[in-house]
């Protein structure tokens, strides 16, 4: 089967991570190649990776799909312009879809290109929440409903859509990078809780930064500290800049550390007892959240869906953007190792069950080629 590949970017955050994988199971089976929105970036090694699997990478800067996204405005005008520009080089995008079977779209942002390959069935992977407040949203859902033959939902929020229009749908989690495996946990003392992402607003790392100086007191007497993996030290962002300053004005130099962006998610996780996803969206769900469960970490979410996160037996939720109750969370925790090893085994068994990248990936290649996941 020839399967091209539509994704806004090959590099940023865990849709592209969740790519990497499902592309990396793929093209042992398929022909495959993808076409990405955003130039691949030179630092990281998503590009190399596909090339060495024999996946060609097109770059066509097509505008992203004209809608916001629940934690992530798109500038409507300037993807418009995008697509305008971009106009002449149509007929790039149209050879490559002739040579495949199906379209498939990496998330809702490069679905935007649907319409310039009308006679190839399209399936989705639903990954973002589309905020129905966006002024062009109906209008989108129209053309969402027009283009899309079959969508798969990573979960229980992004299904919503998709099913309201009328479009078979199935949710089928994202996947571990490997087999879950427990990772043994550091010595129970000190706590050391992990935040991996990207340092933008959207993902609420200074919230983590806040509510850490907040209880700074209960964090010295437990020796605890809070890792921040995905910074730059080299090229800092604008982000990364204000949560440095805020630490050194607080003087908390002793209990965060802003670490730079690791694809080595293994080793870092290893060291951290409790990972923590501060997302002002109250999104308790995630690649941050999978790979973290999958190696016997429980986590500290944002959110209100018991889903993933059981309260007390694979971690805590908190509400999202209460600085004060993730503050007293982390007060709480960091003189609990024994609850978060506990809760750690919890979160393993329950990724055993739900992230084996063998059982998902199947169902996902499955549906993706004739809709069917069983």
């Amino acid at each position: 089967m020839r399967i091209l590949i539509a994704t806004h970017s090959i590099d940023w955050g865990g849709s592209a991570r969740s790519l990497r994988i499902l592309v990396r199971y793929l093209a042992a089976r398929h022909e495959l190649s993808i076409v990405t929105l955003i130039p691949p970036r030179q630092d990281r090694p998503m590009a190399a990776d596909y090339a060495a699997l024999g996946v060609p990478v097109h770059l066509f800067e097509w505008g992203w799909l004209p809608v916001s996204y629940k934690g992530c405005a798109v500038p409507e005008r300037d993807q418009d312009a995008r697509c305008e520009a971009m106009r002449p080089r149509i007929p790039e995008f149209k050879a490559l879809a002739k040579e495949a079977d199906i379209l498939l779209f990496n998330g809702y942002p490069a679905l935007s290109l649907a319409a310039l390959a009308p006679d190839i069935p399209k399936v989705l992977i639903a990954r973002e929440v589309l905020e129905p407040s966006s002024p062009r949203f109906e209008s989108v859902a129209q053309f969402i409903h027009r283009h899309v033959s079959r969508a798969v939902a990573i979960g229980s929020r992004e299904a919503e859509l998709p099913e309201r229009l009328g479009i078979p749908c199935r949710i089928i989690f994202n996947s571990a990078e490997t087999t879950p495996r427990f990772l043994d946990f550091p010595p129970l003392a000190p706590v050391r809780f992990g935040y991996f992402g990207q340092l933008v607003a959207s993902k609420g790392p200074m919230d983590l930064v806040r509510a850490a100086a907040t209880v700074a007191p209960a964090l010295r007497r437990a020796h605890a500290s809070v890792h921040i993996y995905g910074g730059d030290a080299l090229r800092p962002a604008p982000l990364q800049r204000r949560m440095q300053g805020t630490i050194e004005h607080n003087s908390l130099g002793d209990i965060i550390f802003i670490h730079d962006w690791t694809d080595n998610v293994e080793e870092a996780v290893r060291s951290v007892h409790c990972i923590v996803r501060p997302d002002p969206t109250g999104s308790p769900w995630g690649r941050d959240i999978i790979e973290a469960m999958s190696m016997g970490r429980p986590v500290i979410a944002a959110g209100e869906e018991e889903v993933f996160i059981k309260p007390g037996k694979t971690g805590w939720l908190v509400r999202p953007g209460d600085i004060a109750h993730l503050a007293a969370t982390l007060s709480v925790l960091s003189r609990s190792g024994m609850e978060l090893e506990k809760m750690g085994h919890n979160a393993f068994e329950f990724a055993q069950e739900h992230f084996d990248p063998e059982k998902n990936l199947l169902r996902m290649e499955k549906f993706i080629l004739d809709g069917e996941s069983h």
